[in-house]
């Protein structure tokens, strides 16, 4: 069954769980590193990043509802998907308040908010529609990767710790081959596809070289955490399964999966999976090192 299929009933959960994972990381380095985790922090910082990924939908809708490969098409009307996207940017407005002032979680909590919403909701909106400018895989990489990490970390002790780099740069590199799959046209259609992805605008062999190219550093980073941990490494089984499944897709590009409507459709599932399956490792890994 073709993924966007599979996923269309659940895509919001799904890349919900997506996004909230590595800030799930973050929280718990932090932790690992000594400092006192306040859960209430991590739930008001979830919630609020949960309500950006939904603005992002939400904006989608409204601007570009056929834009790449993401589910969730006709998920909502347009006066719907209106009112989803301006209420989930006011909560994680109002979330990002709370925690500055009520959790004293540091002075950039609101910039980081603001950030948030300039790559979520205005990802799709004007004026900065970054999907437009040839940034999308770029921004969206860092939005499931580096950035959620850094959030999750900086909300419980006020400042930033290197280690978090060896967790958010891979996860940054695995999104950023998310989203540039999902933006590979569809090759059935009558309608020329829209020119925004990097592999709409450079074609689908150029699209393959760069996910690979990614697909290596993502891969280097895994086995750099696997030979020169931070401390004693839990869970190493864990990280080797995801070299493998990283291997695999390589695999399929090599095959030239890219050029088959199926084929893309499976690189779609197994992006995400790689995703969402690095994060649960480095989370699991963390939590038995905690």
């Amino acid at each position: 069954m073709p993924a966007n299929t599979l996923f269309k009933p659940y895509a919001p959960l799904i890349y919900i769980l997506t996004g909230v994972v590595p800030f799930g990381v973050g929280t718990l380095l932090a932790g690992v590193a000594g400092f006192p985790v306040r859960w209430g922090v991590f739930l008001a910082g979830a919630l609020a990043l949960t309500a950006l990924i939904l603005a992002a939908l939400g904006s989608r809708l409204i601007f570009a509802p056929t834009e790449g490969r993401w589910p969730g098409q006709g998920f909502l009307s347009p006066e719907g998907a209106g009112t989803l996207a301006y209420a989930a940017v006011g909560l994680a407005a109002v979330l990002g308040l709370i925690l500055q002032f009520w959790w004293q979680t540091g002075k950039w909590t609101i910039p980081l908010g603001g950030l948030g919403i300039l790559c979520s909701y205005f990802f799709f909106a004007p004026p900065f529609q970054w999907h437009q400018r040839g940034l999308g895989e770029v921004v969206g990489g860092l939005c499931f990767g580096l950035l959620p990490v850094a959030a999750g970390l900086y909300l419980q002790t006020g400042h930033l710790l290197t280690e978090g780099l060896l967790y958010g740069l891979p996860l940054t590199f695995a999104a950023f081959n998310l989203f540039l799959i999902h933006g590979f046209p569809h090759l059935e259609g009558a309608e020329p596809p829209l020119r925004h992805s990097l592999a709409a605008r450079l074609g689908p062999v150029a699209g393959a070289l760069i996910f690979t190219v990614v697909n290596i550093l993502t891969i280097a980073g895994l086995v750099f955490a696997l030979l020169f941990p931070a401390n004693p490494l839990p869970f190493r089984t864990g990280f080797v399964l995801l070299i493998i499944l990283a291997v695999f897709n390589q695999e399929l590009i090599k095959r030239k999966d890219y050029l088959r409507e199926a084929g893309i459709d499976r690189l779609c599932f197994l992006t995400w999976a790689m995703h969402f399956l690095m994060g649960l490792v480095f989370a699991i890994s963390l939590w038995r090192r905690w």
